[in-house]
């Protein structure tokens, strides 16, 4: 396995969760290709003007701050792991997102997979899949 390419990869998915937990439209833009295949966890498949407009409506839900609304406290990420095939590879990893709602937190856990595809040089995610893991 080729070092340097993991290391790619690596920073390639620390922008991407960066880029989801602060709920970076722009980014998210970037990353996502054009013709990504997005399947989510209710089994839906999005297209990438989809993801873009649940990212949107997440911004806007975040800067209303109704009182006493839900709010996202934490985002985690774990088990990376990463696999390379030329120009293009697959990372998995689990994730939970921390939910606070009057005063009691829950925890809501997943696994993504994201085929990272290199395009006129930049890396950039042509599928992914959601899959809901635990509610605790």
């Amino acid at each position: 396995m080729n070092q340097r390419v993991d290391a790619e990869i690596q920073s390639e998915e620390d922008r991407l969760t960066q880029a989801t937990r602060v709920l970076d439209v722009d980014a998210l833009d970037r990353i996502y290709a054009d013709d990504i295949i997005f399947t989510g966890v209710t089994g839906q498949i999005c297209d990438k003007a989809s993801v873009i407009a649940e990212a949107r409506r997440g911004t806007a839900e975040r800067q209303s701050r109704t009182p006493g609304a839900a709010t996202v406290v934490a985002y985690d990420k774990d088990e990376l792991r990463i696999v390379r095939h030329g120009d293009a590879a697959a990372a998995s990893y689990r994730f939970g997102v921390t939910i606070r709602h009057e005063g009691a937190d829950t925890v809501r856990r997943y696994r993504t997979t994201n085929v990272w595809m290199k395009r006129q040089g930049h890396w950039q995610v042509v599928a992914a899949q959601t899959v809901a893991l635990t509610l605790s």
